[in-house]
């Protein structure tokens, strides 16, 4: 594929596709997570991938399956420049069917985030990443029938690529990234606790200093940067499915002062509580 850069969505959001040429040493900066389903593809160099409570090495030929509201950051593996492209699209944009909805449920519930290709396959879905690319440079008669056409046969491909090589793409962390990757665990089940670095250092017997450091550097977040996003997206989640006023939202999530729930919300969002509510409201 060429190393051209693009950038494309549709107006409501519902589908996107960016292929880039990153140069330098580069890890992503914001909170991220979202209301769409996001393919991830690498074409060259390398990078760590923190998804949910694990951290995965990726590199060219590896393709990247995220799920709503997971949360996930990409991070600098210690080589410069990278080539990826990335697709983000929502439920809706799919055709409905029982199928399609069963197909999404399989690939982006499960525990495969990381899935590595052979060589022939990987041959395979790079020649339809570039059949999207170039539908949408050229933008002929009809090119949004085969973006969508060529994502549904892409999601396809990968899931009988997973059920005829399930013994061989398992993608291993390393021994560091498998000690953060059970401490992230630890705080995605007790995130509404009082939990501090002090305390869960102590816990896992490791030091502050050494926590502190591993924990960004595997995951791209700050201890404290990670807690706040776990416990704001399960206030989004409390916002949009329930009518629980929002200071007791706040209590539930973990936070002991309403205005300090208020400011990291509207600073990891964009909106304040109260507003994302009236957006969001299911």
């Amino acid at each position: 594929m060429k190393k051209t850069d693009i950038d494309f969505h549709y107006p409501d959001d519902s589908f996107y596709f960016s292929q880039r040429e990153v140069l330098g040493h580069f890890s992503m900066f914001s909170n991220h997570f979202h209301n769409q389903y996001e393919l991830y593809y690498l074409l060259s160099g390398e990078r760590y991938y923190f998804i949910k409570d694990s951290i995965f090495h990726v590199k060219p030929g590896n393709i990247v399956l995220i799920n709503e509201h997971d949360l996930h950051k990409t991070i600098d593996a210690g080589t410069p420049n990278h080539v990826r492209i990335l697709i983000n699209f929502s439920k809706n944009y799919i055709t409905p069917s029982p199928y399609m909805e069963q197909l999404l449920y399989q690939l982006f519930s499960g525990n495969n985030h990381v899935i590595p290709f052979l060589p022939g396959d990987q041959q395979y879905v790079e020649a339809l990443l570039d059949k999207i690319a170039r539908e949408i440079q050229n933008k002929v008669i009809g090119f949004e029938i085969i973006l969508q056409s060529s994502l549904m046969e892409l999601l396809v491909y990968i899931k009988r690529y997973i059920e005829e090589n399930r013994h061989n793409i398992l993608v291993r962390p390393s021994p560091m990234h498998e000690k953060i990757s059970e401490i992230v665990q630890y705080i995605n089940n007790n995130y509404s606790d009082d939990l501090s670095l002090p305390s869960t250092s102590k816990k896992f017997f490791i030091s502050q200093y050494y926590l502190s450091r591993a924990f960004k550097q595997a995951t791209g977040f700050t201890f404290i940067e990670y807690i706040n996003s776990i416990r704001i997206r399960e206030a989004q989640r409390l916002l949009r499915e329930t009518n629980y006023k929002v200071i007791d939202i706040a209590e539930k999530v973990g936070f002991k002062n309403i205005s300090h729930f208020g400011r990291v919300f509207k600073e990891i969002t964009g909106f304040s509580p109260l507003n994302y509510r009236k957006s969001n409201k299911v």
